[in-house]
């Protein structure tokens, strides 16, 4: 009968062992698989955030292309040179009169008599 009871024992004790390993197993499986999940939330936070990024600088290009094309049909037309013409070359129409501001003279004050002068 003792020898029964060993061999119970024994494989009982070989059940114990391999359901604790099975368990640490499992365990070491989880938290790899929950390690691996945060990693990919982590660089899918970064891409998204690097989608934004370029999304912004995308609107930002546009809107400097906009500005751009207006300017470019800005300088095709005749005010642009006419105002270059003025501001740059100083051309005026043929009947054109130009005012030129007098520049100020400066103010002069008497000064004191120096003691003992005249």
């Amino acid at each position: 009968m003792s020898k029964g009871r060993l061999v119970r024992v024994g494989t009982m004790r070989k059940r114990l062992i391999y359901f604790l390993i099975m368990v640490l197993l499992a365990g070491f499986v989880s938290l790899s698989l929950v390690y691996c999940r945060k990693k990919e939330e982590e660089e899918l936070e970064k891409k998204l955030a690097e989608k934004a990024r370029l999304e912004r600088l995308i609107s930002e290009e546009k809107a400097r292309t906009e500005t751009i094309a207006d300017y470019r049909a800005y300088i095709e037309t005749k005010s642009y040179i006419e105002e270059i013409a003025r501001e740059v070359l100083g051309l005026v129409y043929k009947d054109e009169i130009i005012f030129k501001p007098v520049p100020e003279l400066p103010v002069i004050t008497n000064a004191p008599n120096p003691p003992g002068g005249q």
